[in-house]
């Protein structure tokens, strides 16, 4: 669905959102900034500590998949307090949206389906959440879609009440020079260097990074490489960085304060996920001007062209990260036409004025339905 920047008068919305230690929350802590900004009174809701760091959380609510009943009902008595005056809330994942949808009289809901059922759970239970999730999708007033795979999802469960919305990339400045970030990392100011942001969790498939790291060893004498970011899979991803022999070439830092200054020091910034919606990496990356090397996932297809604005790669291909990679390191000015190519897209595309107000016009479209009684199913 095309996006519509229709500006919307400014009233009271609730942010919700559930346990998230990425994206999510980055971009519900720099829309809400805005939108406050733009007029509206804004109520950010979640888990306890979930916005720290991100913004600001006005209300703690334990928003939890299968809570117990007592669980439940905490959460949703906190959740209809900080509804109170509310016109509209805005749910941040399909969790968050279950527990909405259970408040008896509420505001119009307009959720943002940040990712897709995930694709490492077992066949009968990814099955099983595809067909939960849709009935929750359905009972929504609107849904904001950031990618065509979801777009695809929200089409078969809401029809027209759906709009596509990228998130809100919150503003990052390079706060140290690039030699400074490779001296830190113990990084030759000539060796080529690799940067990955990620959590070290499945979705990110780093051990197709790794792989493609130990065949660029090979053509790219020297190579370096960064994987910013920390998660549950630290310690098998470290234990394949030593059966791969790249302990010398592969540094993980762990959570950095503001990792735009690792992709602003690389050669090549690279995202290998299996799967993915809209990485606020890649919008940071592009506006960087670095040159992508992405798996085919999410937005990086829509709105990327291979060898135009990134290299995109099949998902799980090492080899192809690798060709990739190698392409780049060996031709700086095809490198240079990329990057300048990306940071023309991320000035069109992740513009946040407008995606602040597409989200403004799901609001205003699921408040006007609500009011003529369009919705299915409304109470």
């Amino acid at each position: 669905m095309p996006p519509c920047y229709t500006r919307t008068v400014p009233g009271h919305v609730v942010e919700l959102l559930g346990p998230s230690t990425g994206g999510i929350r980055a971009h519900v802590g720099e829309l809400s900034r805005r939108l406050g900004a733009r007029g509206w009174t804004v109520v950010v809701a979640a888990p306890a500590g979930v916005m720290a760091g991100a913004g600001r959380q006005d209300v703690d609510v334990d928003v939890a998949w299968a809570p117990s009943p007592a669980r439940l009902r905490r959460a949703r008595a906190a959740l209809r307090r900080a509804c109170e005056g509310a016109d509209v809330v805005h749910v941040h994942g399909v969790t968050a949206a279950a527990l909405a949808l259970t408040l008896r009289r509420r505001p119009p809901v307009v959720l943002t389906i940040h990712n897709v059922v995930a694709g490492t759970q077992r066949r009968w239970r990814a099955r099983l959440l595809a067909v939960l999730e849709r009935a929750i999708v359905a009972r929504c007033d609107h849904v904001v879609v950031i990618s065509p795979e979801i777009d695809r999802i929200a089409a078969r469960a809401v029809g027209a009440r759906r709009s596509s919305v990228l998130p809100v990339a919150p503003p990052r400045q390079v706060t140290r020079a690039p030699a400074d970030v490779r001296a830190e990392h113990r990084v030759a100011p000539d060796a080529p260097l690799l940067v990955a942001v990620a959590r070290l969790h499945p979705q990110k498939d780093l051990p197709t990074f790794l792989r493609a790291c130990a065949r660029v060893r090979d053509a790219a004498p020297g190579l370096r490489a960064l994987v910013v970011g920390e998660g549950p899979a630290r310690r098998e991803l470290e234990a394949l960085r030593t059966a791969l022999h790249l302990d010398r070439v592969v540094t993980f830092t762990g959570w950095r304060p503001n990792p735009v200054d690792e992709m602003a020091a690389a050669d090549v910034v690279v995202l290998s996920s299996r799967w993915e919606g809209s990485p606020l990496a890649v919008a940071e990356c592009l506006a960087l001007g670095r040159p992508l090397v992405s798996t085919a996932v999410g937005t990086v297809t829509h709105h990327l062209a291979d060898g135009v604005s990134a290299c995109i790669v099949p998902v799980g291909d090492d080899a192809a990260v690798a060709d990739a990679v190698v392409g780049l390191l060996r031709d700086p000015d095809l490198a240079a036409r990329i990057a300048a190519a990306g940071r023309r897209v991320a000035a069109s595309t992740f513009d946040p004025e407008r995606l602040v107000a597409g989200v403004e016009a799901a609001y205003a479209a699921a408040i006007a339905d609500r009011r003529h009684g369009r919705r299915r199913g409304a109470r």
